[in-house]
């Protein structure tokens, strides 16, 4: 790119790490989170590995985060699939600095695994289960005597900050494997999040629309609609806290543009058959739009009943 080009966007990057930097992790922690957040701090100071448990979009690593930002510790995590590999997790060389500066610590570009472990950071292992057998091996030393052999370079041992946590789906969701029996049994606690409660999900979805006004019967009405997918049989992946949000800005949004910022029946279901088309997982042999329409028509007319 031109010289003055790359210097804007040189200058345009330092803007937007340092507006990163200032961002706080917006985060509801009450009921399940608040006992979740307990134990993540005892097992810190018990010197012990958790793992937490929970279907996707239930703030698993949205609470390590801010567990993270209340110790002022930085936060490192990967996200486990059948790409991975140890490299990804620990780090690796760089073959250009190499050439001309050896097999060299200012040749070495650590990984997410290492910062966490050299500054003394919360490492976040998200979906361990989704890691092939001989990765999840590979972390058999971080997790149980929080040192790891960097190749070429030695062994280091973990700055006494180091907090290793992993975070999992349930097993019987697909594409996860099983955690190996050695890995599983570095793992000393197991916390469960399940789908909030009712006045915590309202909560959530409150926090993450701050710009918008909404009124308590649309907030009830998205919460039902996101609950129902959760006891639909037809459903294999139901909704989750990020469809809530997602349903209610776009609803705002819309009656905004459209309505003065009346959210209408018809807005309403207009987002929620957007979101939910893409937010779903049908059983094998169910259509999704029409099924998606289906549940909409519904849990509204539902609602609309009960308000009159």
């Amino acid at each position: 790119m031109p010289e003055n080009e790359e210097r804007g966007f040189g200058e345009a990057f330092q803007k937007r790490l340092a507006a990163a930097s200032r961002e706080k992790v917006r985060i509801v922690v009450k009921d399940q989170y608040k006992d979740a957040w307990d134990i993540l701090t005892d097992c810190e100071n018990a010197n012990l590995i958790p793992g937490i448990i929970g279907p996707p979009g239930v703030g698993k690593t949205l609470l390590l985060r801010a567990y993270a930002e209340k110790t002022n510790r930085l936060f490192q995590w990967v996200t486990g699939d059948e790409g991975v590999r140890p490299a990804h997790l620990i780090g690796s060389f760089n073959p250009a600095l190499v050439l001309t500066k050896g097999f060299t610590l200012d040749s070495f570009e650590p990984g997410p695994l290492l910062k966490a472990m050299v500054f003394g950071g919360v490492f976040g292992l998200n979906e361990g289960n989704r890691l092939p057998e001989y990765v999840q091996n590979t972390l058999l030393e971080p997790f149980e005597e929080f040192s790891v052999n960097v190749q070429r370079l030695g062994r280091i041992k973990a700055h006494e900050g180091f907090f290793p946590v992993l975070t999992m789906n349930p097993e019987e969701m697909a594409g996860a494997h099983r955690l190996s029996e050695a890995f599983r049994d570095r793992i000393r606690v197991w916390i469960k999040l399940g789908y909030p409660n009712k006045e915590t999900e309202l909560e959530i979805i409150r926090v993450n629309c701050p710009e918008y006004k909404l009124s308590d019967s649309v907030l009830d009405s998205v919460y039902s609609l996101v609950s129902a997918t959760r006891v639909s049989p037809d459903v294999e992946l139901p909704a989750s806290i990020r469809a809530g949000i997602s349903i209610a800005r776009l609803s705002a949004q819309m009656a905004m543009r459209d309505n003065n910022g009346e959210v209408t029946h018809k807005i309403l279901s207009d987002s929620a058959a957007s979101v939910l088309i893409g937010a779903l997982r049908f059983r094998p042999g169910i259509d999704a739009e029409p099924a998606v329409s289906a549940l909409v028509r519904t849990v509204l007319g539902k609602k609309g009943a009960e308000s009159r």
